[in-house]
């Protein structure tokens, strides 16, 4: 009997032994009651794993000391470059061109960090453009029309003037948060032609056409940086929250844009289908999940992965979980990420 209480006890002892080695957190950290632990990974500090679609999810855990962490997200989402079409390219950051020809206005979008050109009534025939990313809050575009394409009849002189608007738009939190123009006074400007201005094509000839690189090369310097200051959608905090300003110039052949825009927080035209975020006790947004810092996950190409690395201070904190209506753990509608999960983990890199 002694030696079968014996064994009983090895036994028991090794379960809390190897049980406890299965631990997703170490010591210093203290999950939220109300959600069981995670499994199977000790440098695991905290996860928030969604099992199905319409869920929404939040968990708490508290660091003990300052840590630094790997946040590792997954979630379904996708860009306007991956799937044209499917994301509303004038939700997101951009400039738009229009020219009114009399019995049509042609409306060109340019969408930031985007190859496509998009538009009511746009012939992109022949049409050229590029974009340049001089630092991390400025974005330029640089495009030639072919007057043929703009559907003008014959080669216009100095004399000409032509009626039209340059526009920038603004999406700071997943829509069309702002707009600026040059002439225009409300967001209708592609239905109420009335609002183009007049541009005078004397002075603004050139012999020397510009290179196509988004750079502004010499033959821009000699023309006038024309300010866009209507705020025709939304509120502008400040000139670095949004502002623009546009050069023209022209040749036999093309109509040249050039557009300059200041944009604290530049945004691709992309969408995440789920959400994801970490906070701080304060409800301080620490980390969110962004199509602009994922890659994808694997599987189908909606699939994306967000990795980044933070030193967090000892203190409680919330993450935060919610899916649609589609693709999501055990309910994928294509083909699952290579690490099938939705979700948020947060890892212990100290």
């Amino acid at each position: 009997m002694n030696v079968v209480m014996k064994e009983i006890r090895v036994i028991i002892f090794c379960c809390l032994f190897f049980g406890s080695l299965q631990s997703c957190h170490p010591v210093r950290v203290h999950l939220s009651p109300e959600t069981p632990s995670p499994e199977a990974d000790p440098a695991c500090v905290a996860e928030l794993l969604a099992s199905g679609n319409y869920q929404t999810l939040s968990r708490s855990f508290t660091l003990r000391e300052e840590t630094l962490v790997r946040i590792v997200g997954q979630a379904e989402g996708t860009s306007f470059e991956l799937i044209p079409g499917f994301v509303e390219a004038y939700l997101n950051d951009g400039i738009e061109f229009f020219i009114d020809l009399g019995t049509v206005c042609r409306q060109y979008r340019f969408v930031w960090d985007s190859r496509r050109v998009t538009g009511n009534n746009a012939d992109t025939t022949g049409v050229r453009f590029a974009q340049h990313d001089p630092s991390e809050t400025r974005y330029v575009f640089e495009v030639a029309f072919p007057w043929r394409t703009l559907g003008l009849d014959g080669i216009p002189t100095d004399k000409d003037v032509l009626r039209m608007d340059v526009s920038v738009l603004d999406n700071d939190e997943g829509s069309r948060d702002s707009q600026i123009a040059w002439s225009g006074v409300n967001s209708k400007l592609y239905l109420e032609w009335s609002q183009f201005g007049d541009f005078p094509l004397a002075g603004h000839r050139t012999v020397a056409s510009p290179v196509i690189d988004g750079v502004a090369d010499a033959v821009w310097e000699q023309q006038e940086r024309i300010p866009m200051t209507h705020i025709i959608l939304g509120s502008i905090r400040d000139e670095m929250d949004l502002s623009g300003w546009y050069r023209l110039l022209w040749d036999q052949e093309n109509l040249y844009l050039l557009v300059e825009v200041e944009d604290d927080l530049k945004r691709q035209a992309a969408f995440m289908f789920d959400n994801g975020r970490l906070e701080d006790a304060a409800g301080n947004v620490l980390w969110r999940l962004e199509f602009n810092r994922s890659t994808h996950a694997g599987g189908a190409l909606k699939n994306r992965r967000q990795e980044d690395t933070l030193r967090l201070p000892a203190g409680k904190y919330v993450l935060h979980f919610e899916t649609d209506e589609s693709h999501a753990a055990a309910h994928w509608d294509d083909l699952p990420p290579d690490e099938p999960f939705s979700g948020i983990k947060v890892y212990a890199l100290d």
